[in-house]
């Protein structure tokens, strides 16, 4: 398989889809939903899109852990989400101004894969390095464009 599908399907779609998703975010909160109503909302649609998925892809089992760290996963999901949601509603922060923040989030994915996932052996710490100081200058330079 060409090395470019699994990137586009796992990387630059989810990247296009969550740029929007900031978008329709940022026009919930100034029609007035707060980051309660957003997340119930934001919920109960990613249910039935997972229940759509279940249906249409191949079926995966049920296990406890299965569901124990997709429940963690969904935990800190929400909280990520709701503080967004809370700061874009009771503060109007502009959305441009947080998503280069937020979007920093990789370093800690990289951190925490590398300390409790083993995949410290992986990285090269020159280009980890040379990464995290453009990610961040990055994210400095766009958050006060």
């Amino acid at each position: 398989m060409n090395a470019f599908w699994p990137l586009f399907v796992g990387g630059v779609a989810p990247a296009i889809f969550w740029g929007i998703t900031a978008i329709f975010q940022k026009q919930s909160a100034v029609a007035g939903a707060g980051s309660s109503v957003y997340l119930i909302t934001f919920g109960l649609t990613l249910a039935i899109a997972g229940a759509i998925a279940a249906l249409l892809w191949r079926p995966a089992p049920w296990t406890p852990d299965g569901i124990g760290f997709a429940a963690l996963a969904g935990i800190c999901f929400a909280l990520g989400t709701g503080l967004i949601s809370y700061a874009l509603f009771s503060y109007g922060v502009p959305v441009s101004k947080l998503a280069p923040i937020w979007s920093c989030n990789v370093l800690v994915t990289l951190a925490v894969g590398a300390v409790f996932l083993g995949e410290a052996s992986q990285v090269d710490l020159l280009k980890l390095s040379v990464g995290t100081l453009l990610i961040i200058g990055g994210a400095i330079l766009v958050g006060n464009a």
